[in-house]
């Protein structure tokens, strides 16, 4: 399935060249942001002033955090960075690394290093903690793992970066701040994509032998299509087909569970089934890695085929809870939500469908020094916290960007 390596996993170092830096800046900001891959025809940042206002101090280190709607995301906070006049280092998911040696080559050069999502990794933490300590480049990390192609709803941050960030603080003291910064994205068609968008769902209806309804609203004919494309999968892979009567959240979360269980089985895991499914899924992940860098440790007879892409399935099926393009259904919704569905079918990333523009807001920089007790130590709390603050500001900056939203993106389908 997309965006999970199934190859076992090896820390990638960053290897920062500034020649390598500054040409990789021109090209993304010339051919790569306008190109097919990403179609971003401008990006409207705002909020600058307030970081501009942490630069006099000369000692300050950074932690940018940002929400990862979509593939453009590595792209467009490069620039981003360009325009803030820094050159960051980007902790990615080896995923990234792994899809060849001239990737791996480049990312490397522009000060990007590896870090296993499913894993406590004590090499990955290390390498941040000391570019915080030195303090050369700031630090982007997107705390939501994955691309989950909801640009509206911000989903759960990982406690990572909060982790790394304050543990760098504690460590420099308070001669040395280190302010986290909060950038949220907010992407929206500035074409009209819904013809494009209607074909590729009439496509993706006609690969499980059926037609889209003329008559049926389209965020219908997406839920019959989802269930369709769901239960043909469910079913060639003995699992339970959900029955077409119940609710769409219980066929989600029914289904995603039953994966959920089989995995867990299979991995001699302990069931809590009053766990979220989303911890679940995480925990199983984990395993999964932990299994393939240490094979010897486990015999692997219970373990069944493409388990990571069972397990990625898992995950990229939960994904689709809470009802996201019914509750607004415009065409930067619908258009995402049809995207979605058509990687998760063919397991392929998908290009952009039209030209769009971003709403990039810097929110106000967060000095972690007021966030590091009087007696030097990080708070039972202040890490949960911190990672709140966070992703509740980039939610209520997509939200206001959302209000602003003039473009034919924002509007009805």
């Amino acid at each position: 399935m997309l965006e999970f390596s199934d190859l076992p996993y090896q820390f990638v170092a960053p290897k920062p060249n500034h020649f390598i830096i500054g040409l990789g800046r021109f090209v993304n900001r010339f051919i790569g942001l306008p190109s097919k891959n990403h179609l971003i025809k401008n990006i409207e940042l705002s909020g600058l002033d307030s970081y501009l206002e942490t630069r006099s101090d000369n000692k300050a280190r950074y932690v940018i955090v940002c929400n990862h709607p979509t593939h453009s995301d590595p792209q467009v906070v490069n620039e981003i960075c360009r325009r803030m006049n820094i050159r960051p280092a980007f902790m990615a998911a080896y995923d990234v690394f792994a899809r060849s040696k001239i990737t791996s080559w480049v990312m490397q050069r522009v000060g990007a290093f590896s870090v296993d999502r499913e894993a406590s990794d004590r090499k990955a933490m290390k390498c941040a903690g000391e570019i915080l300590d030195q303090g050369q480049y700031p630090l982007v990390i997107f705390p939501e793992g994955n691309v989950y192609l909801c640009n509206d709803r911000v989903m759960p941050f990982a406690e990572g970066a909060a982790f790394i960030a304050l543990r760098a603080q504690m460590k420099l003291g308070n001669d040395h701040p280190i302010y986290a910064i909060p950038i949220s994205l907010k992407y929206t068609h500035i074409e009209d994509v819904r013809e494009k968008v209607t074909d590729k769902l009439k496509s993706i209806a006609k690969k499980f032998g059926s037609n889209l309804s003329k008559e049926e609203p389209i965020i219908d004919e997406i839920t019959r299509v989802s269930i369709l494309t769901l239960s043909k999968y469910l079913k060639d892979h003995g699992y339970n087909v959900p029955k077409e009567d119940f609710e769409v959240e219980q066929i989600i979360n029914d289904s995603a569970e039953q994966i959920i269980e089989k995995l867990e089985t299979a991995l001699d895991m302990n069931l809590k089934e009053e766990e979220p499914l989303i911890s679940r899924i995480r925990k199983i992940r984990s395993k999964i890695h932990s299994i393939k860098i240490e094979p010897k440790d486990s015999d692997g007879s219970n373990i069944p085929e493409n388990i990571a892409d069972q397990a990625m399935l898992a995950l990229r099926i939960l994904g689709y809870s809470g009802g996201y393009a019914k509750q607004n259904p415009n065409t930067d919704r619908i258009t995402e939500t049809v995207i979605r569905l058509s990687e998760d079918i063919h397991s392929t990333l998908e290009k952009p469908i039209g030209k769009r523009n971003v709403f990039a807001k810097i929110g106000k920089p967060i000095d972690l020094r007021t966030r590091i007790n009087s007696k030097g130590k990080i708070d039972r709390d202040a890490i949960s916290k911190l990672t709140e603050d966070l992703e509740n500001n980039i939610q209520i900056n997509i939200n206001q960007a959302n209000e602003e939203n003039k473009n034919i993106g924002g509007e009805k389908f």
